[in-house]
């Protein structure tokens, strides 16, 4: 937790005292539009408000953190990567993409030493010198993943290029299943994409939304507000792939 993180119980603790005064004072204009949009607001921010709202993305994926069928290679899909800087000459890992590179640095260790296909390009030029695949090339390497297990995708900027350009990949090397690493919310979009290009997936999740099972689920903060982000982010990237017929 943070030094600013109980701001948002209490200015939200604040705005429905005020809401309450508004409903007792006010008997003809009931507030209603005030409390939709802070019952709203409380809803987004709780854990359990995110929990509940991944559920049509994530609900099908079992939790065991061993893929359930055999593969040929684990293809991991490239996060966000943070640029060199000025006294930092080279790019770092953010979070998601650590977690993901993690992960799959689990299941090589505990699972199957199978290659692993980093798959990212630049998604900004301006700021970006090298393609986010060899960033995570460089953190698998540095964990003693040997180079000739370690293939490499430096072209996608997308989900779909991803599929496109890491299944040109995989295809070369005899490759027509794979374990493939992302977050739960992000699977059902990534796992079609690569579907759609002719590559059977077992899904690998990285990270899923999950409660804690004590009073921290109904406590708001600001990480349920991200993680909706990202759940709304993959729903409306759904439709968008349906429609540009990519899944």
């Amino acid at each position: 937790m943070t030094y600013v993180e109980p701001a948002l119980p209490l200015l939200l603790l604040i705005g429905f005292w005020g809401l309450l005064r508004a409903w007792r004072q006010h008997r003809t204009r009931r507030p209603w539009p005030e409390t939709i949009a802070l019952i709203g607001i409380t809803f987004l921010s709780m854990k359990v408000g995110a929990w509940a709202l991944s559920r049509p993305l994530e609900g099908g994926y079992h939790r065991n953190p061993f893929p359930q069928e055999d593969a040929d290679a684990i293809v991991v899909l490239a996060g966000t990567v943070s640029p060199p800087v000025q006294g930092r000459p080279y790019s770092l890992p953010a979070q998601d993409t650590y977690r993901r590179l993690q992960h799959t640095l689990w299941l090589f260790r505990h699972w199957k030493p199978l290659p692993i296909l980093v798959s990212g390009g630049i998604t900004d030029s301006a700021v970006m010198r090298a393609p986010h695949s060899e960033t995570m090339r460089r953190v698998l390497e540095s964990e003693g993943i040997p180079s000739a297990m370690i293939w490499t995708e430096s072209q996608s900027t997308n989900t779909h290029e991803n599929a496109r350009y890491g299944s040109e990949v995989l295809k070369a090397h005899g490759v027509s299943r794979i374990v493939l690493v992302t977050e739960a919310t992000s699977m059902p979009r990534a796992a079609r994409s690569f579907q759609k290009f002719g590559i059977d997936v077992v899904p690998a999740p990285a990270r899923y939304i999950q409660l804690s099972g004590d009073y921290t689920d109904f406590l708001p903060s600001w990480t349920p507000i991200a993680q909706n982000g990202e759940t709304v982010h993959e729903l409306v990237g759904l439709v968008w792939y349906k429609l540009r017929g990519w899944i």
